[in-house]
């Protein structure tokens, strides 16, 4: 096993790298037909490695799209829910994204679902100590609602920066393109008589620097939760 971990990275490299990049071209461009993009304060990232960033979550595109987005900026790995990383119709922009699955079935016993859970973080941790990035969405599932809600017992976040303090963290506030989010459209299609074209999306990025990991669990997603909707 430890003989095959050298010869995995020099093709993760090499192979990996350029099927990556080839795919990720075709991602962005996709998106760039079909939604006019803006992402304010992406430089921030540029120099930030082993970043937490924290995203609301508007719609079932969020994962792909801000990682296709940033790309050329850092690699980005998202995590998604269970069911969505093990759907087949999702399979290619989950495995463009490198996306980590973070959830389990309810339906497993008590004893699987908490090692999935610890052996999610120890993917999450992995990430971070190799200077590359990880997506999470604090609230796990597209919101259903105008507003992003946290539950009290939602662990993801707290658990990551109990265990790594220092961690840098951003958020990442997506509007546009979620169902409850206003929209609007550019011209771009006009051409072939099509006024509505690109729906608008933009991206904010800033730093999230007053997370206070002593607080209790709940008390700390409450925090996040109005970091999210402030």
């Amino acid at each position: 096993m430890h003989k095959r971990r050298p010869l995995i990275r020099f093709v993760d490299a090499t192979l990996g790298r350029w099927v990556r990049h080839s795919l990720f071209v075709l991602v962005r461009t996709y998106y760039t037909l079909f939604y006019n993009v803006s992402c304010a304060n992406k430089h921030l990232l540029q120099g930030q490695h082993g970043t937490l960033i924290l995203a609301t979550h508007v719609s079932r595109h969020d994962g792909p799209l801000i990682a296709a987005i940033l790309y050329s900026t850092m690699r980005i790995r998202p995590t998604v829910h269970y069911n969505e990383y093990y759907n087949w119709a999702q399979f290619l922009p989950m495995y463009v994204a490198s996306a980590i699955p973070m959830s389990s079935p309810k339906s497993w016993p008590h004893e699987k679902r908490q090692a999935r859970k610890a052996d999610a973080l120890k993917i999450v941790h992995k990430v971070l100590a190799n200077r590359n990035s990880v997506l999470l969405f604090p609230a796990g599932r597209v919101r259903q609602q105008e507003r992003e809600i946290l539950e009290p017992y939602l662990s993801g976040v707290y658990d990551i920066l109990r265990a790594e303090p220092d961690t840098p963290v951003m958020l990442l506030k997506l509007d546009g393109l979620g169902k409850f989010q206003f929209a609007i459209y550019d011209l771009f299609w006009s051409f072939l008589g099509i006024q509505k074209g690109r729906r608008h999306v933009s991206v904010d990025i800033s730093p999230l620097t007053d997370l206070d990991t002593s607080a209790d669990m709940a008390a700390f997603n409450k925090m996040l939760e109005d970091r999210l909707n402030a």
